[in-house]
């Protein structure tokens, strides 16, 4: 067969029968060190935070949905936790990689998450659309998508630690020097979680407050798309401390809150999600400042 090159280049030279046997022979070997820079009791214990977070955002959502279903009148916005879920997927990859991998999950390990996560997917789906036809909602069912999630990634996360059982204690990877652009990055996170928030509120605001609010969120969807598609600052993840995580936890927490807040005390809503993502963006100022001038 002939051999193939690249335009302007000689074709490579193909190696001889030993050569190419000293290559498989080196394979396993090299399997082996790859498997090793894998901290699977870590590992599992990102995958077990992502199977709450996972949860946590599928209930809110159908929550909001459900205390909305029950007095129409009241307004809605649980889409506005899309931009917090986005940036936790976000954040959560570049934390996965700082441990030793992309992706370790194969076999009937990766069938169970996925397949468990897809299934708590479609139910939710399934219950919206069902309740929307029927307009009867029930609550027997509303915590049973976040249980598929949360099963999926218990799976998947115990799995891990058990396998990793008898390796060697390793030290947590070291946090990759706090940048410039890690700073920028922070306060720009910051500040998409603080409008979420800030807008969550202004949903529950007569006439206009609704759309404003979809609209704001679109605009924080897209940016976080752009972050992804250009991988600008992708290693954020590694990079915070705690300070930082705090940061997001804080305002994580106040936009489920202000999700809820809007389906059930419209009135106080707006003014309340004004200081929360206002109290967000000062943190994130602070967090983005912590490191000292030496990581620069």
């Amino acid at each position: 067969m002939e051999q193939q090159s690249m335009r302007g280049a000689e074709p490579l030279e193909q190696p001889d029968a030993a050569t190419a046997q000293a290559y498989l022979d080196v394979l396993p070997d090299v399997r082996r060190r790859a498997e090793g820079v894998l901290d699977l009791r870590r590992l599992g214990r990102l995958y077990v935070v992502e199977g709450v977070a996972s949860a946590l955002y599928v209930g809110i959502y159908l929550l909001a949905w459900g205390l909305h279903r029950q007095s129409p009148d009241l307004p809605i916005a649980p889409m506005n936790m899309l931009a917090v879920f986005l940036i936790w997927s976000f954040l959560a990859r570049a934390v996965r990689e700082g441990y030793g991998a992309r992706r370790v999950l194969r076999g009937a390990r990766a069938v169970a998450y996925y397949g468990l996560a897809v299934a708590g997917a479609v139910l939710g789906l399934a219950l919206v659309l069902i309740d929307g036809f029927k307009g009867a909602f029930s609550w027997f069912w509303l915590p049973v998508p976040s249980l598929f999630f949360l099963a999926g990634a218990l799976s998947a996360g115990l799995s891990l630690r058990y396998e990793g059982r008898n390796d060697p204690p390793r030290t947590a990877p070291a946090h990759a020097p706090f940048t410039r652009t890690a700073r920028v990055g922070t306060l720009a996170v910051g500040a998409c979680l603080a409008i979420s928030v800030a807008l969550s509120g202004a949903a529950a605001v007569p006439g206009w407050g609704s759309g404003v609010s979809s609209l704001g969120m679109c605009a924080v969807t897209v940016l976080y798309l752009v972050a992804l598609l250009t991988r600008w600052c992708a290693d954020l993840g590694e990079i915070w401390r705690a300070p930082q995580w705090t940061m997001f936890g804080v305002g994580a927490s106040a936009a489920a809150a202000m999700v809820l807040l809007v389906s059930t005390r419209p009135a106080i809503a707006p003014a309340t999600g004004f200081v929360l993502g206002a109290v967000v963006l000062i943190l994130a100022a602070i967090v983005s400042r912590l490191p000292g001038r030496g990581d620069d």
